[in-house]
């Protein structure tokens, strides 16, 4: 059985013409492919004493009427209840739709409902657009590119091999730095695992490459194959790494996207405007706790450190370590503390 869907304005402009020219209901119902119930509901709704109203009136009253009675949200106390509680944790309404559905199969939600309910009229007042990841009064995106400078041993990503690009293999990275308003120099690095999207978040007094690349090989040299960056000067000293490094296009930082996205969403707890003496080491260990808990829709909902630790086990299924376990460790720095496997 096929779902229900509701009446669009070209279908009401196709009504009116199939009235206009004498068709029954039912017959108007065939043409264009809907149940005679259904085109008896639009008219019912829709007409005044002459008859139908024209297309685009039936459409404004429709949703003047839509707008009266609140969204499938309003009307569901568990799900509003829900929606605005993930809103207040900085949930997407992609994240919020998908994770809902997962756990209530039978009442699914799609973003676009939570999106209309956000900017619905009745909640004008709570101003819900700024729980969004991107605090937009309008949806869109902008993006932002960082100057470029000349990398000795570059590579470009162009030769990335093809298991880097598809996330088919764990322990791949991308690194980037965020900068709040008034200081050039204090910095907060970002890393991120491509493969299960986990973020790690350091804070640096300077952007002098040398401690950000002993920044990036104290928290991921031990399990990492490769990291991605930009063509800053502060990844100058890459190839101190001691492993396969590659570098976006000038101008062109959507090519290490799963570290732009994790800088973006960052910003919900990190503000540009943020004053940097308030940025501590253990305030972003707090916010990287919260991000790497938070359900992924492109991880079919669950949250990378779910993914991160099914990898780790993955990993240890497949190689014995020479040592005994106790001695065989990374440093990884979650929720502060190192954790050794």
């Amino acid at each position: 059985m096929e779902k229900y869907t509701q009446l669009k304005e070209l279908e009401r402009e196709r009504i009116f013409n199939c009235l206009r020219q004498g068709l029954s209901q039912r017959q108007a119902a065939e043409r264009i492919g809907r149940n005679k119930s259904t085109i008896s509901r639009e008219l019912k709704r829709n007409s005044d004493r002459v008859g139908y109203l024209y297309p685009r009136d039936a459409q404004k009253r429709t949703e003047s009427r839509k707008a009266r009675h609140g969204t499938k949200i309003h009307r569901n106390d568990q799900l509003r209840q829900y929606v605005l509680a993930k809103l207040n944790a900085h949930w997407s309404p992609v994240i919020i739709a998908g994770r809902w559905t997962l756990e209530h199969p039978k009442e699914s939600i799609s973003a676009e409902a939570i999106y209309q309910f956000i900017y619905h009229p009745k909640n004008k007042h709570m101003e819900l657009w700024k729980s969004l990841p991107r605090k937009k009064r309008k949806r869109g995106i902008i993006r932002k590119q960082r100057s470029t400078g000349g990398i000795e041993q570059r590579v470009s990503i162009h030769q990335r091999p093809k298991e880097i690009e598809t996330r088919e293999e764990f322990g791949h990275h991308e690194a980037d730095l965020m900068f709040t308003k008034g200081s050039q120099s204090e910095n907060i690095l970002t890393i991120v695992e491509r493969k299960t999207r986990m973020i790690i978040l350091v804070k640096h007094e300077s952007k002098h490459s040398q401690p950000i690349i002993d920044s990036i090989k104290s928290k991921i040299g031990a399990y990492a194959l490769s990291c991605t960056f930009d063509n800053g000067k502060e990844f100058a000293l890459h190839h101190d790494l001691g492993l396969p490094t590659y570098f976006c296009d000038p101008a062109s930082p959507w090519q290490k996207g799963s570290v732009e996205n994790a800088n973006g969403v960052a910003r919900d707890y990190v503000p540009f405007a943020m004053d940097p003496q308030l940025i501590t080491q253990d305030y972003l260990d707090y916010v990287a706790d919260v991000l790497n808990n938070k359900p992924r829709k492109l991880l079919n909902f669950l949250t990378p450190s779910e993914m991160f630790m099914n990898e780790n086990k993955k990993k240890e299924s497949r190689v014995k370590p020479a040592l005994p376990a106790a001695e065989v460790s990374f440093n990884l720095n979650l929720r502060g503390v190192a954790l050794h496997i």
